[in-house]
């Protein structure tokens, strides 16, 4: 997930050491505070490390305030045998994206989907997406990335033209791509997301199928659409929802993939599609975000 004009920011890296069993209990309080590419790292007999990171904000100190209050908690109320410890380190943009890369297994995505963050060969009957050029556009990890993908794997693509808006890191557009589809245009405000992508792009082979335009959601995007994704947050999307009307970018009958949006404001949202004649055709929900997937009910509807 994107926001318009990021850029290469600063990231911590937070290492928690925790009594074996307790994985799963560091893995969650890391991704409550918002810590993308949550790993286990290593383990011994009797304590493993998980490494998350976090965007460096103004509001940093208090979200690892509360990571180590869940954690003091569940020792003091004896789901920890023994206390965790935290650590962490300052890392700019290169180094954060140089050690997410060398600490992340793949990740399986949905039932047709691998991502892998190095060259290795990978052998798997799923489609492989490689990234490299990470920079905080998105990897796979984070749960609206994870349901875009799978709202995107049931979809008939072979032959169809596709506008992924706010690309980040190219990752729906080129799963649309090893999807079979036919024209992809990969749209965003920042250069160095369209960077990005277009390296990743050439890493999984697809850079001639895709088209990368700098452009402010879909004002400078030509054309008419048969599918349209988008990993945005809510303000976004519900400009969106106008957009595509206005620029006629998403054909009638075409279908809307969009995610990004927090739970609390999915039902403002879901009004908003409903009122601007798209028809909801499946929603799904995962950490406190939603993923919708609709499509603009044409005239004949």
């Amino acid at each position: 997930m994107i926001e318009r004009g990021r850029t290469m920011l600063a990231w911590l890296e937070i290492t928690v050491t925790i009594p074996c069993g307790g994985e799963e209990l560091a893995q969650g309080v890391l991704e409550s505070i918002g810590c993308v590419g949550t790993a286990w790292v290593t383990a011994d007999n009797r304590f493993s490390r998980i490494i998350g990171y976090l965007l460096a904000t103004e509001d940093s100190t208090e979200r690892l305030a509360w990571l180590m209050e869940r954690l003091d908690e569940a020792h003091q109320s004896g789901w920890l045998p023994m206390p965790a410890s935290v650590a962490t380190q300052l890392l700019d943009g290169e180094e954060w994206e140089a050690s997410l890369r060398e600490s992340l297994p793949p990740l399986q995505i949905g039932s047709r989907f691998l991502i892998t963050f190095t060259d290795d060969p990978v052998t798997s009957s799923r489609f492989v997406l490689r990234l490299r050029s990470l920079g905080g556009f998105g990897t796979g990890h984070h749960p609206t990335t994870r349901m875009c993908l799978e709202l995107l794997e049931g979809c008939e693509l072979t032959g169809k033209r596709v506008l992924d808006v706010g690309t980040g890191s190219g990752i729906l557009a080129i799963a649309a791509a090893k999807l079979g589809a036919g024209e992809i245009v990969a749209a965003d405000v920042d250069d160095a997301a369209l960077e990005a992508a277009g390296e990743n792009a050439r890493r999984n082979g697809v850079a001639k199928r895709i088209r990368f335009v700098k452009s402010d959601l879909v004002r400078q995007v030509k054309g008419s659409f048969d599918l349209v994704l988008s990993n945005l947050l809510t303000p976004l999307i519900k400009d969106l929802a106008w957009q595509l009307l206005s620029h006629r970018a998403l054909a009638p009958g075409g279908v809307w993939i969009g995610s990004g949006i927090s739970a609390e404001s999915w039902d403002e949202v879901r009004m908003l599609l409903v009122k601007l004649n798209y028809r909801l055709r499946d929603e799904r929900s995962a950490d406190g975000w939603v993923a919708f997937r609709c499509q603009l009910i044409s005239a004949a509807d």
